[in-house]
């Protein structure tokens, strides 16, 4: 009890004693003077963990967890239909209607035989579309196929380089400044005859005969001065000498001569064609497509010559030749008698008709002039509106032989030169064989009130 009521001094000084003997019991247990001596160490212990408080926590809050849980699903319970009836009224039923029936009349022999139809027609469309799943499952054979059906047209194409020129029409003039300047027109054209020393050029160039000077430029791009064989002016049609006599011995052997195949209907109606040339106003230019006619008389005076219509889309410039997949030529591209009523298709004009013309113009003749625009008229259009077997006139040119002589549009030319005339091929030959000049006797039919009067007319030939 003595030392609880001791003085504070004193307790102090007695602390401050037995630290200073600590103090040098460690220093004289460093020196090595007592190893005896133990030291006081001291360890920070880490505060015990509560695990009883711990497991109150979770308890609570797993009981507030599922108190939450079950007082949300009461709420969602409780207003959803209300929720559901908002966003999702129900739509008032007024009423169904259904079709009225009737009664199913019994099919006549007549209905029968359609139906029959109906059902052929139905079992050949389902052959045709197996027939074509068919085609199209073996894709990569079809695309093998079209392949080399694109490789053989455009190596057809390329051999037609060989006789394709070009036929510039070159014109000088002056201005208002009094300078120079020069104009060139420039289109295709095929080489039809060739010798060591000349070639020669068909050309369609209506306007050509108005050039001060011609060039003709080769695939290899040598170029000859060339002049005019032969002309012509109705067709527009020209067949051109250029020499040849100064080109090397390579160039001359690179020209071929252009084979010419036929352009009747039965050949060509739909057959696939090659436009080569300018087809859309640019040099060297290829376009494909299907022929839709050939047997359309040609819209022009004295000619016999027959349209051919493509479904190619083209240049109202556009100049060149059409070619069968043989490399034929079958058609010279003609833009000036275009189909009014098909603007942009490419038509031409066939060869089969044009061979007669080309050979007299390549012998330097000239075909005579007689002023009418033939057409051949149908036997069933002949027959309904009782027109007489003949070649009838659309069209009579003002202040030409035929409208001197007194034909008129409408007439049915019967016979021409003591020969019978039934297709306007044949007045064009006629025309080609007679030199000008040379009177001709004409016998037609012209109607007259309910039929026709035959006519005895004589046309001297320009």
């Amino acid at each position: 009890m003595g030392s609880e009521h001791s003085d504070p001094a004193d307790r102090g000084k007695d602390i401050n004693k037995r630290g200073q003997n600590i103090q040098g019991d460690r220093l004289s247990d460093s020196a090595g003077q007592d190893p005896n001596i133990e030291f006081v160490q001291e360890e920070i212990k880490k505060r015990p963990l509560n695990r009883k408080k711990m497991m109150r926590r979770m308890m609570m809050t797993a009981i507030m967890a599922a108190v939450f849980g079950a007082v949300a699903c009461l709420f969602f319970l409780l207003l959803e239909p209300i929720f559901n009836r908002m966003l999702y009224p129900k739509e008032t039923v007024t009423g169904v209607s259904y079709p009225e029936e009737t009664e199913t009349e019994e099919l006549t022999p007549e209905e029968m035989i359609v139906n029959e139809e109906e059902k052929a027609a139905t079992e050949e469309q389902e052959r045709i579309r197996e027939e074509v799943e068919k085609i199209l499952q073996d894709r990569e054979q079809g695309a093998e196929a079209i392949r080399g059906m694109v490789g053989s047209l455009r190596s057809t194409a390329a051999e037609a380089r060989a006789f394709l020129v070009d036929v510039s029409a070159i014109s000088s003039d002056t201005d208002w400044f009094n300078d120079p300047y020069e104009t060139r027109g420039t289109v295709t054209g095929i080489v039809i005859a060739k010798t060591d020393a000349e070639v020669q050029v068909l050309v369609y160039a209506p306007e050509i005969d108005s050039a001060q000077s011609i060039q003709v430029t080769f695939a290899d791009g040598a170029s000859v001065e060339a002049s005019i064989r032969a002309r012509d002016r109705v067709s527009g049609l020209a067949v051109l000498s250029a020499a040849i006599e100064n080109l090397d011995s390579e160039s001359k052997d690179q020209i071929q001569v252009a084979e010419l195949g036929t352009s009747t209907q039965s050949a060509l109606a739909g057959q696939l064609v090659i436009a080569v040339g300018r087809p859309t106003g640019t040099n060297g230019s290829i376009s494909y497509g299907a022929v839709t006619s050939a047997s359309t008389n040609l819209d022009i005076l004295d000619s016999g010559l027959m349209q051919i219509t493509t479904d190619i889309y083209g240049s109202r410039q556009a100049s060149g030749v059409l070619l069968n997949t043989d490399g034929l030529v079958v058609g010279v591209i003609d833009t000036r008698h275009g189909r009014q009523d098909l603007p942009g298709i490419l038509c031409a004009i066939g060869v089969t008709e044009m061979k007669p013309l080309i050979e007299k113009l390549s012998a330097g003749g000239k075909k005579s002039y007689l002023g009418v625009q033939c057409t051949d008229v149908p036997e069933d259009v002949r027959e309904r509106m009782s027109i007489p077997e003949g070649v009838y006139l659309s069209e009579v040119a003002d202040d030409s032989p035929a409208m001197q002589a007194g034909l008129q549009k409408g007439d049915v030319i019967t016979s021409m030169g003591g020969e019978e005339v039934h297709y306007s091929t044949t007045i064009s030959r006629i025309l080609l064989e007679q030199e000008a000049g040379t009177e001709i006797g004409v016998t037609l039919m012209r109607p007259s009130g309910e039929g026709y009067t035959e006519m005895e007319l004589t046309v001297t030939l320009e």
